[in-house]
This record gives structure tokens, sequence and C-alpha cells, in this order.
């Protein structure tokens, strides 16, 4: 197992989706996961979250948001879930209701975090297991 203070290297490194449709927010998050040793796959809606899963042979950790265009972040974790089950999965929303946050974790979600996310409190949740 890595260290956080030593990044895996390339061809270990874990696989993350990124699904947002706030590309500026998703620029930053990306850059930051790729920094700490995560290969990045970026999807803007649902559906193109929903349709990545297919081309991807392996996914570690995935991030989603509540609100996308297309399908919702309820059911991008739903097919997260069923494509690749030990996959850690990190809910964010700006929408930090009680319900929702019993919602995502009824699809699957290991974790619900509240934006705005500090990067170190995404990192953590990333990285450790339930």
């Amino acid at each position: 197992m890595s260290h956080p203070e030593s990044p895996d290297t390339p061809q270990h490194a874990p696989s993350v989706l990124l699904v947002d449709d706030d590309d500026d927010l998703a620029h930053v998050v990306s850059r930051a996961l790729e920094r700490f040793g995560f290969q990045v796959h970026r999807a803007r809606t649902g559906n193109e979250a929903l349709a990545s899963l297919a081309n991807l042979q392996r996914l570690d950790a995935a991030v989603v948001d509540l609100v996308l265009p297309g399908a919702g972040g309820l059911d991008v974790v739903r097919g997260i879930r069923r494509s690749f089950p030990e996959c850690r999965i990190v809910a964010m929303t700006g929408l930090a209701e009680p319900v929702l946050k019993q919602a995502f974790h009824d699809a699957g979600a290991d974790v619900f975090l509240a934006k705005p996310v500090e990067l170190a409190h995404l990192l953590e949740a990333l990285k450790s297991r339930p």
C-alpha cells in the first residue's frame, strides 16, 4: 500500500472517474488528483459517465456530483456499483440535505461530502476504506 506522501507509479496508478458538469471545479480536482497519483477519467454528464463504464477495465474510485445533465448522480452511483462492486464511491453535492446523504448511501456511495469540498477531505475519502 502506498503512503499519501508517495504517489503510486503511473502503471499502478489508481483509476478514478470524476463526474461533474462544473468544468472549473473538475479541472482543479483533476489536476490535484493527478498530482497525488490518480489516473483521472472525466465525465460531464450522467449519461456520459454511465456510457464510459463499458470502456473502463478497472475503476478504483469515483467522485460523483448529485446534479448532472442527463442521468442524475444517484443513477450514476448505482451504475458504478453494479459495474465495479469494489469501487470506492465519493458522492458530493452543494445540497447537503440529510435525505440526500441517505439516498446516496442507499444507492451505493461510500462517502458523502458537501460542496465546497476541501481537497484534503476528498483525498482522505478516496484513500480510506469503509
